[in-house]
């Protein structure tokens, strides 16, 4: 399987950054059909990273979007983005929602609360465990905001 962007999803991640530059409906159309890709990912509002203010995100941008193409979309930099717009985004055709940055922070803010709370905890079985716990926990609500609890 192949995913990809068209556009430019903006914000920072891995050390690189991007100005947002929207994705054309019509040039969607003929890059998904023009490279066989499985996934795509249009340039609407979202970014990669941290927001430094609230997303705005072209709604009706994704509704074009999603009438010409008949494969899955994604959403991309979704940490941030609120529930409410990303369950509206789901019912404009988006299929999977990425939350790196969101489990990331999650799994770093836990693994900190352990060591302080755990000043000589030296295990990393330890410290990394209440971390994946509570991306676990994370990873839960995240499933129910995007409607798919008790679909699988």
């Amino acid at each position: 399987p192949v995913e990809a962007e068209l556009g430019t999803v903006g914000g920072k991640e891995d050390g690189h950054s991007a100005d947002a530059a929207y994705t054309d409906p019509q040039q969607a159309e003929e890059f998904v059909r023009r490279t066989g890709i499985s996934s795509f990912a249009p340039a609407i509002g979202t970014a990669h990273g941290v927001y430094a203010a609230k997303p705005k995100l072209d709604l009706e941008r994704l509704s074009r979007i999603a009438e010409r193409i008949a494969i899955p979309l994604v959403l991309h930099g979704t940490s941030g983005v609120p529930d409410e717009t990303v369950r509206e985004c789901i019912r404009r055709g988006i299929s999977k929602v990425n939350y790196a940055t969101d489990l990331r922070i999650t799994f770093t803010n836990a693994a900190k609360e352990y060591l302080a709370q755990n000043p000589n905890a030296f295990d990393p079985k330890k410290y990394l465990g209440a971390a994946r716990e509570a991306v676990t926990r994370r990873v839960c609500e995240l499933i129910r905001v995007c409607g798919s609890d008790g679909k699988a």
